[in-house]
Formats: C-alpha cells, structure tokens, sequence
C-alpha cells in the first residue's frame, strides 16, 4: 500500500481536479485506489491518496 499526498494553498478548489489528474496521469502503475482523504488545516488544503501499486508482473 502506498500514499501520495497532493497539496493546494488557496482556497481547495482546485484540490479534486488535482487528484483526478494525478490519478490519470498514473493509473498505468495503479492497482486499486484504496481511500481519498480530504483535510485542511488553515488556508492549507490537501489530499492523501491511499492506493495498492500494479507490480511489473501483472
């Protein structure tokens, strides 16, 4: 299992396209998204992306 976590400073509206568009652009290595989870702490938005890797066997 593995995460990636992606980062928006302004307002988080841009947070799930971000996500989306990261997702795409790897979904060759990605197995299985796991969990997305949304949090921020003041004018910091950000997004943990929980996902199992595809292995070079299968």
């Amino acid at each position: 299992m593995k995460h990636m976590t992606i980062v928006d400073y302004s307002d988080g509206s841009n947070l799930k396209e971000k996500v989306y568009n990261w997702i795409s652009e790897n979904e060759e290595e990605i197995l299985e998204i796991i969990d997305i989870e949304y949090e921020n702490s003041g004018n910091i938005f950000y997004a943990t992306v929980t996902y199992e890797e595809r292995n070079e066997n299968g």
